[in-house]
């Protein structure tokens, strides 16, 4: 009977397999470092930001979350465009600062807030198209 493993296949199965393990480990956890420019939410930076006429992005982020983790490296890609790189960029953490995000209506982690000179122009949630993303941002900067 001829052997369907041999010592070596098994460890270049074994190795592959780590390999794809860090490399989804890396992706996994890649989307909390994408949002190195935002800055800590808190309602009086909002409120200065908007006294600065600056368009301002609050992303209700969550660590555990799978969506936000999605968001992140798009969020990244989309505010640092011409168009949008005068967005100001707040971090609202859902598990620390439910009270906050409540009070803006998120109704969950994943939701993205656009305002503008003490307005709010409009809220997605859970969305992770990049078109639709920048759609969403554009109102900012009208």
């Amino acid at each position: 009977m001829p052997r369907l493993f041999t010592p070596r296949s098994l460890s270049l199965t074994a190795g592959a397999l780590l390999l794809a393990l860090v490399t989804a480990f890396a992706a996994f956890s890649a989307g909390a470092d994408d949002r190195a420019d935002f800055l800590p939410y808190s309602a009086a930076r909002l409120a200065a930001l908007q006294a600065e006429g600056r368009p301002v992005l609050v992303d209700v982020h969550a660590d555990w979350c799978p969506t936000c983790r999605r968001q992140g490296p798009i969020l990244a890609r989309l505010l640092a465009e011409p168009e949008l790189a005068g967005y100001a960029a707040l971090k609202l953490d859902w598990d620390d600062q439910r009270d906050a995000a409540r009070e803006l209506g998120a109704p969950r982690q994943s939701t993205l807030f656009v305002f503008k000179g003490g307005n709010k122009l409009g809220m997605s949630v859970a969305e992770t198209d990049e078109a639709r993303l920048r759609s969403f941002l554009r109102q900012g900067v009208k």
